[in-house]
């Protein structure tokens, strides 16, 4: 892969293939914007780039540096995030709960002041190789404060030839600190065109991707969530007493790819009263489902919305069709 696989984002791209022109890069760079646009990728391509025996604005992709990169296992590039930390709680010895690796990884929410002094630790050393060393902190947002803190104290006195790259899509929950310290790059969302055609490079294609495509406010992220996620017809799990649990189970454990799956399954169930009957309950729990809609949009919990939703659907008695 390189910087040209990135599409949809040419402005960052460019100015990516500058700081790589010139190698005069700041302590940290501040990668913003929607979820699931490329801004993790470009960071992986910017790292790979910056040790490739090329020196060139885009990695080469052929030299021992690149091919170490592309595997995962260069020891001058850190991807921290979640797994990341979590094999860092399996080989600490003060880690009292031994359990499976998926199910830590699964609870690595926050990114704490451990796991930042540990990259920091690595970034101290030389580079083996004598070139760059860059650690790229995925969903920088989910920093505590005292890592945040952690990690200011190393930019303001950064190692020569080290780089912070935070990948962010809430910026603004950033210390204002740490935002002035880096320089940031902006990734918009994606055109519908664009996730057309990156899902159609992963197997999807056909009507429902399309839908998802269009519905995925330019996230490829969001894209997929939807298509691995599908909306079941509120027919197929009404009758079900436990169907408002197993939904809920189901959605992806990121907020921001469980919203757009709820609103979706909200509208599903309103398109299911209004085209199949109408009574008093039914234009009661069309009001409880605008209701919910408009509670969703105002930073609800998701689950728990899905979940009201389907007992409100489920509590009107079913006619003869629905059964």
């Amino acid at each position: 892969m390189s910087l040209s696989s990135i599409l949809g984002q040419e402005r960052a791209a460019r100015l990516i293939r500058g700081l790589l022109s010139s190698r005069r890069l700041p302590p940290a760079l501040l990668f913003s914007g929607p979820p699931g646009v490329g801004k993790k990728m470009a960071a992986l391509e910017l790292a790979k780039a910056l040790d490739c025996e090329a020196q060139g604005e885009s990695a080469c992709n052929a030299c021992p540096s690149c091919l170490q990169a592309d595997k995962g296992i260069d020891p001058d590039i850190q991807l921290i995030d979640a797994e990341y930390q979590a094999m860092l709680k399996l080989t600490d010895e003060e880690e009292e709960e031994k359990q499976g690796l998926e199910t830590l990884i699964a609870k690595q929410k926050l990114i704490h002041i451990k796991t930042i002094r540990h990259a920091i630790g690595i970034l101290a050393r030389s580079s083996l190789a004598g070139g760059w060393k860059t650690a790229i902190v995925e969903d920088a947002h989910q920093l505590v404060p005292a890592a945040a803190n952690a990690m200011l104290k190393s930019l303001e006195e950064p190692p020569p030839r080290t780089l912070w790259i935070l990948v962010t899509h809430q910026d603004e929950r950033l210390l204002q600190t740490i935002r002035s310290r880096c320089h940031r790059i902006r990734f918009g969302p994606l055109p519908p065109a664009v996730v057309r055609e990156l899902l159609l490079s992963k197997g999807h294609e056909g009507p429902a991707a399309a839908k998802a495509a269009e519905d995925s406010g330019g996230s490829m992220e969001r894209a997929l969530a939807l298509l691995e996620n599908r909306c079941l017809d509120p027919r197929d799990w009404l009758l079900d007493p436990m169907a408002p649990f197993t939904l809920a189970d189901k959605l992806p454990r990121e907020l921001h790819l469980a919203r757009p799956l709820v609103s979706e399954h909200l509208v599903r169930m309103a398109s299911h009263l209004r085209g199949r009957y109408s009574s008093p309950p039914v234009r009661a729990a069309l009001r409880d489902l605008s209701g919910l809609r408009r509670a969703l949009a105002s930073n609800a919990d998701p689950r728990l919305t899905l979940e009201i939703a389907a007992f409100t659907l489920q509590s009107i008695p079913p006619q003869p069709k629905d059964q």
